[in-house]
């Protein structure tokens, strides 16, 4: 046998012959071009993330018309009004046709701020020199002094980002003819799926990870496939099983939660895999869309924490060599760099009225005592059939409709806290995380909506998916899952109270 036809002959061939390729200009290009490819994991996240997008807008389109469901929704005190009549001047848009059914309570306001700012004279605004328990939105929507927009309960990142869109959307043929509020709403989805496709590529980097602490001597073939980047068949079932979720369909509607979840998401992902400046420029984006934002300080904390043990324990020279230096001082600042954001914009004029408007009009404070005692009283409610809230429900015997809430919110609640605990052993800075977004939810929320809240937890979705390697569990499931939010989705797309 010739010495060129032995492994070893063959591969340094192939090694002089790639390098030889890569020393010429058509090997450099091909070279990053295949560097630029992106994965088949991805291809494959892309594609189901694409599909269930349309799935689901052609599910509100196809519901709104063959439905007409019987008004006013009256799971909540309040929600009778909101679909008795929702054509209200002041709430000129939520009227726009064009993707209505993508559009419902909050997402008048991001439709405002991104159209015409926080002083939007389209919007409900608040009186602060009203007394005590009388009406302080007005209806009259028009500039008046002394009145605080409500626009301003509001962060300014998914706005922004929608006003990028709607820039783009001005020059395209077909799009730029279309109505403000049209424009505003199409935004609007565009930027909750884009951020929803991040969030499902984090997830899938956040199981890759953990199948690569597994032991390596594993036998079970997924588990030995998926320790690549983007985790394999059970990275995609991580991403599945945030689209099917129930209150998943928020990813494809006017509300924040899509970017918020994938940039907060990709932050926690960017920790686990200790990269310092990539985690900390998406907890920053995070930090300026949503209050809670601020909770990835404690990932980045965590992130930083083990960065210098590493170092301390075992490569101690590290610490003389500058680079290494400057990454673990750069390290340990990062987790400042969400709560400055934080901080920076609650002390602008944006985060003071912001507070004023929190506290006054929406009564969402954090306040452990108030909140721990209204939950109770909710639980009562729930367990008795009776309104025991004081107002949160209609007086009296609670409607189905209303056990059915509350149902699905405690039940959210108790899924979120297991499975951040189930995580705190495998990845405690991302469990640290998820029981921050759980705690800031649930004491300051007025005992409402946690089911939508508890979307921002990534331990629910990695637990999940670990168990979906059971096929019998993954099939149950996504059935389950799925049922649940055709209901939401249905109750959303006519306007109905979901979260």
């Amino acid at each position: 046998m010739s010495t060129l036809d032995t492994p070893e002959a063959q591969a340094n061939t192939e090694t002089t012959g790639l390098a030889e390729t890569k020393r010429s200009p058509g090997g450099r290009v091909r070279g990053l071009a295949a560097r630029l490819r992106p994965s088949v994991d991805v291809l494959r996240i892309a594609a189901v993330w694409f599909a269930w997008l349309v799935v689901v807008c052609a599910f509100q389109i196809v519901v709104q018309a063959r439905l007409q469901p019987a008004r006013p929704d009256v799971v909540l005190s309040w929600t009778q009004y909101a679909t008795t009549d929702v054509n209200l001047d002041c709430r000129a848009h939520l009227n726009d046709p064009a993707y209505n059914e993508h559009v419902s309570y909050d997402s008048e306001y991001y439709i405002s701020i991104a159209l015409n700012g926080y002083n939007d004279p389209l919007t409900q605004a608040y009186y602060p020199g009203h007394a005590p328990g009388q009406n302080s939105g007005i209806p009259a929507c028009q500039p008046t002094p002394g009145y605080v927009s409500l626009n301003y309960a509001f962060m300014p990142g998914y706005p922004t980002a929608m006003g990028g869109v709607i820039a783009v959307e001005n020059v395209v043929p077909g799009l730029s003819s279309q109505t403000g509020d049209a424009k505003a709403a199409l935004a609007g989805i565009v930027v909750s799926a884009l951020g929803g496709l991040l969030a499902m590529l984090a997830l899938a980097r956040l199981m890759g990870a953990l199948a690569r602490r597994k032991d390596s001597d594993s036998d079970d073939a997924e588990t030995t496939a998926s320790r690549g980047r983007w985790g394999g068949a059970g990275g995609l079932r991580a991403a599945l099983y945030l689209l099917v979720f129930p209150t998943g369909f928020y990813l494809a509607q006017v509300y924040t939660e899509g970017l918020f979840i994938g940039l907060a998401f990709m932050a926690c992902a960017m920790a686990v895999e200790k990269k310092v400046v990539l985690a900390a420029v998406f907890a920053a984006l995070a930090a300026i869309v949503r209050p809670t934002g601020l909770v990835l300080a404690l990932p980045l904390a965590w992130m930083a924490g083990v960065m210098w043990f590493e170092t301390l324990r075992n490569h101690r020279a590290a610490l003389r060599d500058r680079l290494s230096a400057a990454r673990l001082v750069a390290a340990a600042i990062v987790p400042l760099v969400p709560i400055a954001v934080f901080l920076v914009w609650k002390n602008s004029i944006l985060g003071q009225n912001w507070q004023l408007v929190e506290d006054n009009f929406f009564h969402r404070t954090f306040d452990v005592n108030y909140s721990i005692d209204m939950w109770g009283k909710v639980i009562d409610s729930f367990v008795n059939g009776v309104d025991k809230t004081g107002g949160i429900f209609a007086q009296g015997a609670l409607p189905s409709s209303s056990t059915v809430y509350i149902g699905l919110d405690l039940l959210a609640v108790v899924l979120a806290v297991a499975a951040s605990v189930w995580l705190f052993r495998k990845m405690p800075g991302v469990a640290l995380f998820g029981l921050g977004i759980i705690a800031l939810s649930f004491f300051s929320s007025s005992a409402q909506g946690m089911d939508r809240y508890i979307l921002a937890v990534p331990a629910i979705f990695l637990m999940l998916a670990s168990f979906g390697r059971k096929i019998t569990f993954d099939r149950v499931w996504v059935l389950a899952s799925t049922l649940l939010m055709g209901m939401l989705v249905t109750l959303y797309t006519f306007g109905f109270w979901v979260s």
